[in-house]
C-alpha cells in the first residue's frame, strides 16, 4: 500500500462523489451541531449555575455530555458514507428499526437518518472512546497544573506555562489520532460485516499497519489545518475589535464555523477507512 496513492485515491473518490457524500452526511452533521449549540446555550449561558460534575476540560463544549450527544450522529455519517462506497441499497431515507424484524422507513429527498442496531452499536463504541479520551485529557491538565504549582513560584508566568501546554497539545494530538484511527477502522469493519473483529482487522493489515496510521494522520492533519485557518480568519473578521461578542453569538459563530469541518473530518475518515478495508478486508456478512 502506497501512502501517497492511497491518500490521493481517498480525495479523488470524495471529489468525484462530493454531492452524494454531502447528501448522505449533511443532515446528521447539522443535527449534531444544533444539539451541541443547545447544550452550550443551556449549560454555559450562566457558567456559575453549571453543576461541577458535568464539567470537564477534555470536551468541546466543556462537558462530558457533548461526547454522548455527538456520538450517534457521527455513527450515522460513518455508516452512510460506507454504505455508498459499498453500493448498499437505500430502502428508505429515514429508517427507524424496532427490534430485529420491525423496520419503519420513510423517504424524504436529500435527508438520511437512521436508528438501528448497527447505529446503536457504533454509537456506544464512539461515545466510550470519546469519553475515555476526554477524561484522559482532563486528567493530564490537572496533573500539569499540579506539577507547575509544585515546581514554580506563584503567580505562574506565561513563559512557565506555554512550553508545557504546547508539548501536551502535540502529545494529545498524536495519541488521540493514533487511537482514533484504529477505532475508525474497527467501526468501518463493523458497518461492512456486521460484527466486531479487531483481530481480523489487525491481521488484514499485516505489513501495512504503519502506512494505515500514516494515511489517517494525513487526513486528520489536512482537516485540522484547514479548520485552524478558517476559524482563525473567521474570528478575526467576526469578533469586533472594540469588544467581545455576546455569548449566544460566540456559540453560534463557533459551531457555525466548525460544522463543515466536522462533516469533512467524518466523510474523509470514513472514505479512507472504506478505501483501505476495500483493499484488505472482504466482507463476510451483512449488517
Amino acid at each position: 500500500m502506497r501512502i501517497g496513492k492511497a491518500v490521493a485515491k481517498v480525495f479523488d473518490y470524495c471529489r468525484a462523489n462530493a454531492w452524494p457524500l454531502f447528501v448522505a452526511a449533511w443532515f446528521p452533521c447539522l443535527l449534531m451541531t444544533l444539539c451541541l449549540v443547545v447544550l452550550a446555550l443551556v449549560l454555559f449561558a450562566d457558567p456559575w449555575q453549571v453543576p461541577t460534575w458535568l464539567l470537564s476540560r477534555g470536551f468541546d463544549p466543556q462537558t462530558w455530555l457533548s461526547a454522548i450527544i455527538a456520538a450517534p450522529f457521527s455513527a450515522m455519517v460513518f455508516a452512510f458514507v460506507l454504505d455508498r462506497m459499498a453500493g448498499a441499497p437505500e430502502h428508505g431515507r429515514i429508517v427507524v428499526q424496532r427490534g430485529i424484524e420491525s423496520v419503519r422507513r420513510f423517504s424524504i429527498p436529500g435527508v438520511r437518518f437512521e436508528i438501528s442496531r448497527r447505529i446503536l452499536m457504533v454509537t456506544m463504541l464512539l461515545a466510550a472512546i470519546q469519553l475515555l479520551c476526554g477524561f484522559a485529557v482532563a486528567g493530564e491538565h490537572k496533573l500539569l497544573v499540579a506539577g507547575l504549582l509544585a515546581t514554580h513560584d506563584l503567580p505562574l508566568r506565561p513563559e512557565d506555562v506555554a512550553p508545557w501546554t504546547s508539548a501536551m497539545g502535540v502529545f494529545n494530538a498524536l495519541w488521540r489520532g493514533f487511537f482514533l484511527a484504529w477505532v475508525y477502522l474497527l467501526v468501518g469493519d463493523f458497518v461492512r460485516t456486521g460484527s466486531f473483529d479487531p483481530v481480523g482487522c489487525w491481521r488484514a493489515l499485516d505489513g501495512n499497519r504503519v502506512r494505515f496510521v500514516a494515511i489517517m494522520f494525513i487526513v486528520f492533519a489536512i482537516v485540522a489545518i484547514l479548520e485552524y485557518v478558517v476559524v482563525l480568519a473567521g474570528g478575526l473578521l467576526l469578533i469586533p475589535a472594540d469588544g467581545a461578542p455576546s455569548f449566544p453569538n460566540l456559540v453560534l459563530m463557533h459551531f457555525g464555523l466548525i460544522l463543515p469541518f466536522n462533516l469533512l473530518h467524518l466523510v474523509l475518515s470514513a472514505a479512507a477507512v472504506g478505501t483501505i478495508l476495500g483493499a484488505f478486508r472482504t466482507p463476510m456478512g451483512v449488517p
